[in-house]
């Protein structure tokens, strides 16, 4: 008689097709009891599953002996069972912060790129992870506490891309009792057994009190996120549509994203930043930019080099990485131009010059700004990904800021007097032959601060001082 374990992991596994297509499974192994349980229940049903199994174990060296342990255990078990294994050892601890991003984040992302390097995009493959309907319930408590909203709620899907998780109908205590009847071998992380982290706190502490409420509680939170997984799929579908009836090229036309539902505005904007650029906005961006689609102009900086900003008309997400190299030095006396990033740090006729990303003071009034504040800001609103570091070219346009004129480039360095080989050697940031900066003289009236994010140019000294 099979028991409730692989009950529930077959039901999954039907329940979500997590194996439709597939002839080849990869477990990710740590060695515990989740995935030595999953590991085990593959290999004993592969053949009524139509699968091969392997394994992969990302040794992630936060432990000291206690990872070499673990990596020396899922060999032995793997050979014991005939299974494919493959390793990969990263120094997380160090990795993490040269990136400065956290311990956790840094070995999340770390595993899934191993998983994706195996599959090599075989759609025929697949990797399981075993996550249980416990970490579920964990993961959704931990997203609450953070204010999350309802995406937070739906906690882990069983299927992601090449990614199931076919223990995810499965209890930690249905786990372990398979464990304990059909003799699975498996190894204790010791920092599991430590409150000092946030999902431990929970694990420990929290749940446990929340069973003496309910003893059912983990059952709960997983109907409460099986439900909230069911509407966030409508949504999804709500979002699909109205974004195939907003788009142009190159973004969001506005006058149709007004028309839409202001509840599923935030709803699109998030789904598009993550498609575009890989981010995932904040309640606190998502709130600007709603309010920029009213206004009908600004821009907003989710992370470096990642911007959501209006031009034309259009609502635009600009992915303004830097595909070049840094610290080239670079002669005025020759024609050049760069595209603009953020990060940016040159050397320019011997002198460095740094491009920083900040947030201006909240006025709609440029008036009220101290002029000097103008010198070296431009409004991320006015800049794409067409916009250029270089020097002076012909029929290049400047609108001086407070001037209430627009003269070429060539006419206002004759009325500045400026010598003839400075005229050419002057650095400027401009949009085709819009000149937005240039050097010493400031800021355009069209790309002068008003509030929301700017860039700023920094200027540095002598490559020798």
């Amino acid at each position: 008689m099979p028991s409730l374990f692989s009950e529930k992991v077959f039901e999954k596994i039907n329940e979500y097709s997590m194996l439709d297509g597939v002839k080849r499974v990869i477990v990710a192994l740590s060695g515990g009891a989740d995935s030595m349980s999953l590991l085990y229940f593959l290999s004993e049903n592969k053949q009524r599953l139509g699968v091969s199994v392997a394994a992969a174990h990302l040794n992630h060296n936060l432990r000291g002996e206690e990872s070499m342990r673990d990596e020396a255990f899922v060999r032995k078990e793997c050979e014991k069972l005939g299974i494919e294994l493959f390793v990969k050892s990263l120094d997380i601890a160090s990795l993490a912060a040269s990136e400065k991003i956290g311990l956790e984040e840094c070995g999340r992302r770390e595993r899934y790129r191993f998983f994706d390097e195996l599959r090599e995009g075989d759609p025929q493959t697949v990797t399981a992870t075993a996550h249980t309907a416990s970490d579920n319930a964990e993961t959704v408590l931990f997203n609450l506490t953070r204010g999350c909203g309802i995406d937070g709620l739906c906690g882990i899907p069983p299927v992601r891309g090449g990614i199931i998780r076919p223990l995810i109908g499965c209890t930690r205590a249905q786990v372990e009792k398979y464990c304990f009847e059909n003799g699975v071998p498996f190894i204790t992380d010791s920092t599991n057994l430590s409150d000092e982290y946030n999902r431990n706190k929970l694990r420990l502490n929290v749940i446990p009190q929340l069973k003496m409420i309910n003893p059912s509680a983990e059952n709960a939170i997983n109907r409460l996120s099986a439900i909230v997984s069911s509407d966030c799929a409508l949504i999804d579908r709500l979002c699909a549509n109205e974004t195939a009836r907003c788009t142009t090229n190159g973004g969001l036309l506005l006058d149709r994203l007004r028309e839409c539902d202001e509840a599923l505005l935030p709803h699109i904007i998030k789904k598009e930043s993550q498609r575009i650029l890989g981010v995932i906005p904040e309640k606190k961006h998502t709130d600007l930019i709603v309010k920029m689609i009213a206004d009908g102009r600004g821009a907003v900086e989710l992370r470096q080099n990642k911007a959501v900003r209006i031009s034309n008309g259009v609502l635009m997400f600009a992915d303004m990485s830097a595909n070049l190299s840094v610290n080239t030095p670079i002669s005025g006396s020759e024609p050049f131009e760069i595209p603009l990033r953020l990060g940016m740090d040159i050397e320019y006729n011997g002198a460095h010059y740094y491009i920083s990303d900040k947030i201006a003071v909240n006025t709609a009034d440029k008036n009220k700004i101290n002029k000097k504040l103008l010198i070296n800001r431009i409004s991320c609103g006015i800049i794409s990904v067409d916009t250029k570091i270089r020097n002076r070219r012909s029929g290049d346009v400047f609108s001086p800021y407070g001037r209430g004129c627009t003269k070429t480039v060539k006419k206002l360095f004759t009325e500045m007097k400026l010598p003839l080989h400075e005229r050419q050697t002057r650095l400027l940031i401009a949009n085709g032959s819009e000149v937005l900066w240039i050097e010493g003289i400031g800021v355009s009236q069209q790309a002068a601060v008003c509030g929301g994010s700017y860039f700023e140019v920094t200027a540095g000294g002598k490559k020798d001082e």
